[in-house]
């Protein structure tokens, strides 16, 4: 696999995740049963089959340890890394994480697209939205300042 190939590869299973995130985050996990690729699912792709078990309810310990002796199984260094992107994936799926923090998840298992996870995770984490401004009257006590006697 070249580089460019790998690089297509991880950025279509990341912007299927990070949409499958949403949608599950808003809707619930069996939203999930519209996602999940049967043919795939036979062909013991991870994503699939993680996405399966999270579909019905296993718990997450199971799915992790399954998914891993897939992964394990592969030789070929590319798609094992791919495939424990795909396994993480499905983990933060079922757990409902944050876009911000699964983007800089899967980034840092393969550190191709490092800008644009950080800006998705710091759209997540804009300040202004969760602190009062300074002076606004508004009590921002525990925040950013520190009561005086």
């Amino acid at each position: 696999m070249t580089k460019e190939e790998f690089e297509n590869e991880y950025n279509k299973i990341f912007e299927r995740a990070l949409a499958m995130s949403e949608k599950t985050r808003r809707e619930g996990l069996l939203t999930l049963d519209d996602c999940i690729d049967e043919k795939k699912l036979f062909q013991r792709d991870v994503m699939e089959v993680g996405l399966r078990l999270a579909y019905d309810g296993t718990d997450s310990a199971i799915i992790d340890n399954i998914l891993t002796n897939i992964i394990d199984q592969e030789t070929d260094n590319d798609k094992k890394k791919l495939k424990t992107v795909q396994k993480n994936a499905v983990l933060m799926i079922q757990k409902g994480y944050s876009k911000g923090i699964f983007a800089l998840t899967l980034n840092s298992l393969v550190g191709i697209g490092f800008e644009k996870a950080m800006n998705i995770y710091l759209e997540t984490k804009d300040i202004s939205k969760i602190l009062p401004a300074a002076g606004d009257g508004k009590d921002t006590k525990g925040f950013h300042s520190k009561k005086t006697n």
